[in-house]
């Protein structure tokens, strides 16, 4: 979901594999979205094959990332599993235009978990480019 005002893009997915962690390109990525001002959020994939210990610190790493007073974002990691269908996503979509809240979502494009979630979220973001017509 991207506009073009001044070939801006309304938001930022940066998108993590749980079995590979925070990469030197991530962080690269995630620099690039806080220095345009871009509200982000994030996308971990791939946990059905992560070891938990390995998920559960590059979701720590992002959290510590995130929180620093550079980044100066509030991370929210979303609930994993049958909890995330009951997640109000809608207030996280709403509140991304002020560019302080980071949703985090983990994913398994396998199994399907985490997927209805992030998709609501998707369908719910609203351009931030505002039209003339």
């Amino acid at each position: 979901m991207f506009g073009l005002v001044g070939l801006m893009p309304d938001y930022s997915m940066i998108v993590v594999g749980a079995n590979m962690g925070v990469s030197k390109m991530t962080r690269e990525h995630l620099g690039i979205s806080l220095a345009l001002g871009v509200p982000l959020f994030i996308v971990i994939t791939k946990i059905d094959i992560a070891p938990n210990e390995k998920y559960l610190e590059t979701l720590a790493v992002l959290t510590k990332i995130l929180q620093s007073p550079q980044a100066g974002k509030n991370p929210v990691a979303l609930p994993r599993g049958a909890d995330s269908d009951n997640t109000n996503v809608g207030m996280y979509a709403k509140a991304m235009p002020d560019k302080v809240i980071c949703p985090i979502f983990s994913v398994s494009n396998v199994t399907g978990e985490g997927i209805p979630c992030l998709r609501k979220f998707l369908s719910l973001l609203k351009s931030r480019v505002k039209s003339s017509g």
